[in-house]
């Protein structure tokens, strides 16, 4: 959940459903042979800022440059550094130094990122991304694209669908931009000045403007599909082929749109319906032209992200997330002070023994270790006391079973493993 002003924080009633969801992406993308690298949160404002507005005219590189959060210094000067809105242009500017020619790379990375929301203001978001680098062939965008849905799946996000669209390339996009424009300017006076500023710099752009005569005018408008190469066309087909052999139920939109123009060819949604409305809940394509102005190099480039918050909401409100099977665990209780030490070296005699312990934190009666072992969902209950010792033994509750005994102090872990054993747990 988010506070207020846009910050997460999770306690432990959330925190072991988000380690579930953790767990079965790095499984899958394991699977796949993708390496984990880890970005730091803090990122070169210039490297960032160069990377996002990569391939954008003047007024739409401000618009987006201000998603990014500067960072102040004490004397109110900007900082160099800014907290990370993404991790593509990371990936590139790090890795380029390590990447050969004619060699695959698989990355993924996960963890939180900042953007300045322009009517929230700064906001934390959690995303993983995944990339492919140093492959322009079809069959990385297909793996790619299949590792979204394969990871969506898993997640129990059965219905998850895509929604295709391309880009195309450098040549065939010309014309189809040009056409826009003169499109736009013959419409300039049915629609708002924000988008029309938007998809006159970037026909890609995203909008998201409610405005109807807005939304008529851009569904009317023309549609990269009608100005692919035949290159491009041919790839885009191969594409939509693998996907349909693969039972991957999609639909072409040529309509779909991206904010960032460094895109190029395949790009795709991932799509659910959650609510009764559709929600985007991850997407991404490919990005050839990306590397070479943020590195100097040519890495041909596929990848995708997914919206970790927005798949944690729905996951929860479809209730997947499903407990692990609960480890056996053993409360701990002294009823004096001289005998804490003791209430240690038993703890850390079953914590050799991969067995969890509950200590207590203070001086209670009987009833009331009962009912804080209870709460804390321990199977058994030890109490040290004085008398007890003297005689050489403690006392041990088995709170499933509501039967207690007395154990000698030297076969404390022997009865401790065989009540575990009789409850069949682990």
């Amino acid at each position: 959940m988010k506070s207020e002003i846009g910050i997460h924080q999770y306690m432990p009633d959330k925190v072991w459903k988000w380690k579930i969801l953790e767990q079965t992406i790095a499984h899958v993308l394991y699977l796949h042979d993708y390496q984990e690298i880890r970005l730091s949160v803090l990122q070169d404002y210039n490297v960032i800022n160069n990377g996002i507005t990569a391939l954008m005219q003047n007024d739409e590189a401000h618009i987006t440059a201000d998603s990014i959060i500067n960072l102040s210094q004490p004397n109110g000067d900007l900082s160099p550094m800014t907290l990370r809105p993404e991790g593509t242009i990371s990936v590139l500017h790090h890795t380029a130094k390590i990447i050969k020619d004619n060699e695959i790379y698989r990355f993924y990375y996960m963890g939180p990122m900042f953007r300045n929301e322009f009517k929230e203001g700064p906001s934390e978001f959690h995303q993983l991304g995944v990339e492919l680098l140093g492959s322009d062939s079809t069959i990385s965008e297909n793996e790619i694209i299949s590792l979204s849905i394969k990871i969506c799946q898993n997640l129990g996000l059965k219905d998850v669908w895509l929604e295709l669209n391309s880009f195309g390339c450098q040549e065939c996009r010309a014309p189809f931009f040009e056409d826009m424009k003169t499109y736009l300017n013959s419409h300039k006076n049915e629609i708002c000045q924000s988008c029309y500023n938007k998809l006159y710099t970037n026909p890609f752009a995203l909008t998201e403007c409610e405005n109807p005569e807005c939304k008529q005018v851009i569904e009317y408008g023309p549609t990269i599909a009608d100005y692919l190469c035949p290159n491009c066309r041919k790839n885009f087909e191969k594409v939509k082929k693998v996907q349909a052999n693969l039972a991957h139920q999609y639909k072409v939109n040529p309509k779909l749109f991206k904010n960032f123009a460094y895109y190029n060819e395949t790009v795709f949604d991932l799509t659910i319906k959650q609510n009764g409305k559709e929600i985007v809940i991850g997407g991404g394509g490919r990005y050839d032209y990306l590397s070479r102005l943020i590195t100097g190099k040519n890495i041909p480039a596929v990848g995708f992200y997914l919206n970790i918050d927005r798949i944690f909401e729905i996951m929860d409100q479809r209730e997947l997330f499903i407990p692990l099977d609960k480890s056996f665990s053993v409360y701990i209780s002294s009823q004096s002070e001289d005998l804490e030490m003791m209430m240690l070296q038993i703890a850390q005699e079953l914590h050799e023994n991969d067995i969890k312990t509950v200590l207590s934190a203070g001086k209670h009666s009987i009833e009331e270790d009962q009912a804080l072992a209870t709460k804390a969902g321990c199977e058994l209950l030890l109490i040290i006391r004085d008398e007890n010792v003297r005689e050489g033994k403690i006392l041990m509750r088995n709170m499933v079973r509501e039967h207690q005994d007395y154990v000698g102090l030297t076969g404390i872990l022997d009865a401790i493993l065989l009540a575990r054993k009789s409850l069949n747990r682990h």
